[in-house]
């Protein structure tokens, strides 16, 4: 994803903010019960979204800061007016043209500005009810599970998956695999190195799963979890074949210059591919964007019953119970894992398929390679077939000047032809010659007419 804009003078958007005491006092209060929930404190992005909210909220239509100490003390004054101020503010963001839930997130974050400085609102000041999105809409036209009530079982439609994954490069069906196998934020995946799937010697594992085990970028929460053995052969299979001669320390992902794959640019290739299978129309968002890969794996633990406390600590959720799972040990977790596993296996575990499928790559990759050599080829056959028929011009151009100093040539012979005095004899040779000589001029006359001369 892309950097975060920053003001003007290089500090976090609203940080300005932070000499007021209500401020200080707001994030205070959040990062002790960050802490309180097994959190290391409030994360850099959890406090940049909050003073960027405030900022907005204080700064009038004139451009001036209000004072949010005088906006707190004016709450306590009365309460009624701070509740007054946050349903216009979430009225006019509405009207402003950002969502109906984007608008609620907002206020929620301010109000959270009032009640951590010990400010209790009326029951008649909730925060507006969040509504079902059309994104929410578009998502369930393309379910991946199903009940088929007849046989009494969930029906994983991996059909419909298969179909997106080979409209994908190989590292990118790579990157599907993994999303949808760990549940895992794309941010998250496309921060891994190189070394995650290589052992002490700097060969790559001879594990049946890759085990992952590290912290949430969105909110340090950490997480233990695995990528299905699915995944894990193409990974294996991607390293070798992409990954090869890179360094420990380099991106696993990387684009072909050898950068680290941005999560935007797969979030495009992710939709380009749903294009082509009729999704992601005009500036819908597409049912097959990353974070939904997310979404799929939290439904595929429900339905294999996997029990909630390993959901969360697989998923990294912020919970009272997942830090008691988190400190069990590998093993219990695979054991867990395999319920959900079949759930999240797109084209099942075939080290030949997924061979043959990166040689399908690979061969597409040298048809283009073929396809640009012969283009070059035949650019330079051209230009040497363009000289040759160049230099055939020039000498049809000569022959034709020299065909002309011929016919002239013969045509100055007639006079001469006249003059001479003949016995009957010598009359009929010239006769003869005569009529041999306007044959010859006929014929010369046929490819190249030219006026007799008077």
């Amino acid at each position: 994803m892309g950097k975060r804009k920053k003001s003007p003078n290089g500090v976090m958007k609203g940080e300005e903010l932070l000499k007021f005491e209500s401020v200080h006092n707001w994030l205070e209060s959040l990062d002790c019960m960050a802490r309180n929930r097994g959190k290391t404190g409030l994360t850099i992005s959890a406090k940049r979204a909050r003073l960027g909210r405030l900022l907005d909220y204080v700064t009038a239509s004139n451009g001036k800061i209000i004072n949010p100490d005088m906006l707190l003390e004016e709450a306590r004054k009365d309460i009624s007016k701070a509740g007054e101020r946050l349903k216009a503010y979430f009225n006019a963001k509405v009207k402003s043209g950002i969502s109906h839930n984007s608008a609620v997130t907002n206020v929620a974050f301010l109000r959270g500005f009032y009640t951590h400085n010990d400010l209790v609102f009326p029951k008649r000041y909730g925060l507006p009810k969040s509504k079902v999105s059309k994104v929410s809409k578009r998502d369930e036209k393309t379910a991946l599970y199903d009940y088929d009530d007849e046989k009494g079982e969930v029906v994983f439609k991996n059909g419909t998956l298969q179909h997106f994954v080979q409209n994908l490069n190989f590292r990118d069906q790579t990157i599907a695999l993994s999303l949808l196998s760990t549940g895992a934020d794309a941010t998250d995946l496309l921060k891994l190195n190189v070394d995650f799937v290589k052992d002490g010697r700097g060969k790559v594992l001879d594990t049946k799963r890759f085990f992952w085990h590290g912290n949430r970028e969105k909110n340090g929460e950490p997480f233990k979890v695995f990528f299905s053995e699915e995944a894990t052969e193409f990974l294996k299979r991607y390293v070798e074949q992409e990954r090869g001669n890179a360094n420990d320390e380099e991106p696993l992902f990387a684009k072909e210059d050898g950068t680290r794959l941005p999560a935007h640019s797969l979030g495009m290739n992710f939709r380009t591919a749903a294009k082509k299978m009729g999704y992601a129309k005009s500036e819908q968002s597409s049912p097959f964007r990353p974070k939904r890969f997310r979404h799929w794996f939290r439904t595929a633990c429900g339905i294999a019953h996997v029990e909630e406390g390993y959901t969360h600590a697989m998923m990294g959720h912020a919970s009272s119970i997942s830090n008691s799972y988190l400190e069990r040990n590998k093993g219990l977790f695979e054991m867990e894992y395999v319920k959900v596993e079949p759930f999240v296996t797109v084209f099942g575990i075939n080290k030949t398929a997924v061979n043959e499928m990166s040689q399908e790559m690979d061969g597409l990759k040298d048809n283009v390679v073929e396809l640009v050599k012969k283009d070059l080829q035949l650019g330079a056959e051209t230009e040497t077939l363009k000289k040759e028929v160049k230099s055939l011009t020039r000498e049809v151009t000569d022959l034709k000047e020299q065909l002309k100093s011929a016919v002239a040539f013969i045509y100055s012979l007639e006079p001469l032809l006249n003059s001479i005095s003949v016995d009957e004899k010598e009359r009929q040779q010239r006769v003869e010659a005569q009529s041999d000589f306007n044959q010859l001029v006929a014929e010369l006359l046929k490819t190249n007419p030219m006026p007799k001369k008077k």
